[in-house]
C-alpha cells in the first residue's frame, strides 16, 4: 500500500460520481471533487506534477458544475414561486 489506498478511493469516487451524474444527481460532482482531491494527493505522493495540476483543474471544473447546477435549481424554484404568486 505505497499510496495508502488513495488511488482506490479516487477510482471508487470517480466511478460513483459518473453513476450519480448519469442519474441526474448533483452529488456526483461532490464525489468527483473527492476523486480529484485524491488524485492530487496521489500525484504529490508519486511525484507527478502533471497529475497534481491536472487534478486541481478537474476539481475546479467539478466545483463550477456543482455551483451552476445549484444556481439553476434556485432559479427554477424562484420561477415557480413567482408563477404561484401571480
Amino acid at each position: 500500500m505505497q499510496y495508502y489506498g488513495i488511488d482506490w478511493l479516487a477510482t471508487a469516487a470517480g466511478l460513483t460520481g459518473v453513476y450519480l451524474l448519469g442519474n441526474r444527481s448533483k452529488f456526483g460532482f461532490v464525489l468527483f471533487m473527492l476523486s480529484s482531491t485524491s488524485w492530487s494527493i496521489f500525484g504529490v505522493l508519486s511525484g507527478s506534477i502533471a497529475m497534481t495540476v491536472g487534478s486541481m483543474i478537474f476539481f475546479t471544473m467539478h466545483l463550477r458544475g456543482f455551483l451552476a447546477w445549484r444556481r439553476d435549481e434556485r432559479n427554477k424554484l424562484e420561477a415557480v414561486h413567482v408563477t404561484l404568486a401571480k
